[in-house]
């Protein structure tokens, strides 16, 4: 008999999405297999329309928007498998997605974390996410976004320093070890935090080309949140997480670095005259210099009794520097026109 897997699927006023989302998941074969539904305190008739069509399906409602973070915690804690699926609503996922996941897993128990092969759900021969690395600047090389998914060095398992937070396999007793989500962080950049910790502990993250999921991307958060905070969070939380998990002497290095790209930043969007968006850097820096003494613990908690592995061993497998064209489309481009892209 196979592992049981919990999906945990979060919701924020998504209805539409999330009836393709578990649509498609009660195709799938696989058992023993529990759905969730996480409800973020949706105002759209989304729980209602998960009882009346899919009475199967566990729905948990919660009485605010706890954010990424916050609601994928709730389902986890409720989950009673071995491993747990967390899914985005605007997603679906090919009937066959999770033996090749489930197989990885029960290969070496050190895998901990799997992700499928992202493509575009509106154009489907299109990656949208393989994996990402580390790099020294801080941002992350996000290895084959936007390239063909029939190139074959992405039909290959891979290694990778975070997998992408619309889906990924976890397997719980690593989560028990580590923690969850990081609440503070609320959305974006949290399950890179996750992953960094499971590496820390020893453990590895990996892609896995056989189990393909098909993803329309940031439908909810692109719709119903705005530019600033989009970048206030994702500017914000990458400073406190590579705080917590980083060697002192390697976060300092990366903080320089992240405070030059900053600097240049604030300075890019205030000539434009989007004070809006260029406000987002003081303000992520005011927030980390207010948290300071929260992250400090934290921190001491994860170099003192989850790190096994120091950054040099780490960086020999997660850390990988793109040539410096890479951040201009990065920045600028969204990478749609980022070619060449060496194999990795």
């Amino acid at each position: 008999m196979r592992r049981l897997v919990s999906v945990v699927v979060l919701n924020w006023n998504g209805k539409d999405h999330l009836k393709t989302c578990l649509s498609s998941l009660s195709k799938v074969p696989y058992r023993p297999l529990e759905l969730i539904v996480v409800d973020n305190n949706s105002s759209d008739g989304s729980v209602e329309m998960v009882k009346e069509i899919f009475p199967n399906v566990k729905v948990i409602q919660n009485k605010k928007n706890l954010g990424y973070a916050g609601g994928n915690n709730i389902g986890i804690k409720k989950s009673k498998g071995e491993y747990i699926f967390v899914l985005n609503n605007d997603t679906e996922v090919d009937k066959d997605f999770l033996n090749p996941l489930v197989d990885d897993m029960d290969s070496d128990k050190n895998i901990v974390c799997v992700q499928p092969k992202l493509v575009y759900a509106t154009a489907q021969d299109i990656l949208n996410a393989v994996g990402s690395f580390f790099t020294s600047s801080g941002f992350l090389y996000h290895y084959g976004y936007r390239k063909s998914a029939k190139l074959p060095q992405y039909q290959k398992k891979l290694l990778i320093y975070t997998a992408k937070g619309a889906a990924m396999l976890f397997r719980k007793s690593a989560l028990d070890k580590v923690g969850l989500f990081d609440e503070d962080f609320f959305i974006f950049f949290e399950e890179t935090d996750l992953c960094h910790r499971l590496w820390l502990s020893g453990y590895k993250v990996m892609y896995e080309p056989k189990s393909i999921v098909y993803h329309f991307e940031a439908v909810d958060t692109g719709r119903q949140m705005g530019d600033y905070t989009r970048n206030y969070l994702s500017l914000r939380n990458r400073i406190c997480s590579y705080l917590k998990n980083l060697e002192m002497p390697n976060f300092l290095g990366v903080l320089g670095m992240l405070f030059i790209i900053y600097s240049g930043y604030f300075i890019y969007y205030s000539l434009r005259l989007r004070f809006d968006l260029s406000m987002t850097v003081p303000s992520s820096i005011i927030w980390n210099i207010i948290q300071l003494p929260n992250t400090l613990k934290k921190r001491y908690n994860i170099q003192s009794k989850i790190r096994k592995l120091k950054d040099a061993d780490l960086f020999k497998t997660i850390k990988k520097d793109p040539p410096l064209r890479y951040y201009y489309y990065l920045f600028f481009d969204n990478l749609k026109n980022f070619q060449n892209e060496k194999v990795i």
